[in-house]
């Protein structure tokens, strides 16, 4: 089973795999720890200790504010820079953001820590290694070739750029691990057209709700070339900033 992300903060020479930049998906991010009352942990910039055990309370306009420490040293070393970072998980996955402006300020009574919107936002979990479920209504088929002038299609039910699953069966196109599937196409909505080879890595016979038989099929792709790879980026990228804006 994996584990759930710590609330360590994480320090890497190439932050490119990581770094967040859309400022819709970083406020987004942001009103996840909000909305959800997340436990977060802050630190003075580039350390990993002193840290307080937090909650973000409040954002307004590109300002944030965060419980403080019952702890007046504490306090004082994350401020002291005026630099912190935030550490959170949002969606099983670490987030972490480095903040400037970091103040300690009177807030209800208590004393409470004030920063600036974030300078750089990390999300810990590779984008080559991220999958993307595929919405129902944004129907994906991937048009399989037979090899005598005939096709077959099946749904593709998520994607990354690593490879994809398909549901379905196809009596023309018996599915065996190992097997490779050549010169199939894809056609990622508005996006583009993909045209890939791919190995069958993992094949489980499911049923449907409505109780059809069917198959679910794994597959990862060989040597996909950077073109292809930028399309299904930017397909991932599409899909996640509609469901984003629909939240």
């Amino acid at each position: 089973m994996q584990q759930p992300p710590t609330l360590e903060p994480v320090f890497v020479s190439d932050t490119g795999p990581y770094l967040v930049s859309a400022s819709i998906e970083i406020k987004y991010l942001l009103k996840q720890l909000l909305e959800n009352g997340e436990i977060i942990c802050l630190y003075p910039a580039g350390k990993r200790e002193p840290f307080a055990i937090s909650t973000l309370l409040s954002i307004n306009d590109n300002e944030l504010l965060f419980d403080a420490s019952n702890d007046i040293v504490t306090n004082a070393a994350l401020i002291k820079d005026a630099r912190m970072l935030l550490v959170g998980v949002v969606n099983k996955v670490k987030v972490q953001f480095e903040l400037p402006d970091a103040t300690l300020v009177a807030y209800e009574g208590r004393t409470a820590i004030r920063s600036g919107g974030p300078v750089q936002t990390l999300r810990m979990q590779r984008r080559d290694f991220y999958r993307l479920d595929i919405p129902m209504s944004q129907k994906v088929d991937c048009v399989v070739p037979l090899g005598d002038g005939r096709q077959t299609e099946l749904l593709v039910t998520d994607i990354s750029l690593g490879g994809l699953s398909l549901l379905g069966v196809s009596p023309d196109l018996p599915m065996v691990v190992g097997d490779t599937l050549h010169n199939c196409q894809i056609q990622l909505l508005d996006v583009g057209v993909i045209e890939i080879d791919m190995q069958v890595c993992i094949v489980i016979d499911v049923t449907l709700r409505n109780g059809v038989k069917t198959q679910r099929i794994g597959c990862r792709f060989f040597d996909l070339p950077g073109k292809m790879q930028t399309l299904i980026q930017r397909f991932i990228n599409k899909i996640e900033r509609q469901r984003i804006s629909r939240e």
